[in-house]
Formats: structure tokens, C-alpha cells, sequence
């Protein structure tokens, strides 16, 4: 039975030791997922683009996705359960707008800017 030695590991460079610095904790990553709930489902980056400039019913942002409202209210709600949206009731419509916050801004910023690069 041999043994064999393993080979030392070497000290990692002021590059890696800087990239691995880097890195997202717990808690900043679990920030993003607000934002991966937007980015990452086109019909959510519409729905949070269309709220910009302000809140709308269910009935208009369906109207203008061209989706059902059941569909449209399902983004919603998941939008709403990941605290980027906020519905408010005006009898029997429910108006949602973007929620205030950190991330919500960060992501309309990047949504921005995206739609502003295209335009050029």
C-alpha cells in the first residue's frame, strides 16, 4: 500500500484572494432574488417597465402585454409576494404600482438603460 503525499496547496495570488473577496455573501445574494424574479421572465421586465411611470390595473397592464388578466395577475402576484410590487384597491379594480426600495430602483435603472442602448 503506497502512500501518496498530496501535493501542498499554494498560496493563493493577490488575484484570486481579491476575486474571492468579491464574491456575494448570503445576504447580498439573497437581495438579488428580487431582481431574478424581474430579469429573468420577459413578462415581468414588461410589467415593471409599463409600471414605471406609474401604477395601472390589472385590466390595462393586461391590455397592454396583450395577455389575459389571469395570466397577467399570476406575474403579479409573484412580482407582489417578491416586494416589487404593491396593489391597492379603488372599488372593484386592484391598481398595482412599483414598490419602494433599493433593488426596485437598481432594476428599473438597468431596465433603463437597457431600453435607452437599444434605442440608439
Amino acid at each position: 500500500m503506497s502512500t501518496e503525499q498530496q501535493p501542498r496547496p499554494r498560496p493563493a495570488s493577490a488575484r484570486v484572494r481579491a476575486a474571492r473577496e468579491a464574491l456575494l455573501d448570503g445576504t447580498a445574494a439573497a437581495l438579488l432574488q428580487s431582481v431574478r424574479d424581474i430579469l429573468c421572465e420577459p413578462t415581468r421586465t414588461q410589467i415593471v417597465r409599463a409600471l414605471s411611470p406609474g401604477p395601472l390595473s390589472v385590466g390595462d397592464l393586461a391590455s397592454i402585454l396583450g395577455r389575459s388578466k389571469s395570466a397577467t395577475s399570476q406575474h403579479l402576484r409573484v412580482l407582489r409576494d417578491a416586494g416589487i410590487v404593491s396593489a391597492r384597491r379603488r372599488g372593484r379594480a386592484v391598481f398595482y404600482s412599483l414598490a419602494p426600495g433599493p433593488m426596485v430602483e437598481a432594476t428599473v435603472a438597468v431596465l433603463d438603460r437597457a431600453a435607452s442602448i437599444a434605442a440608439a
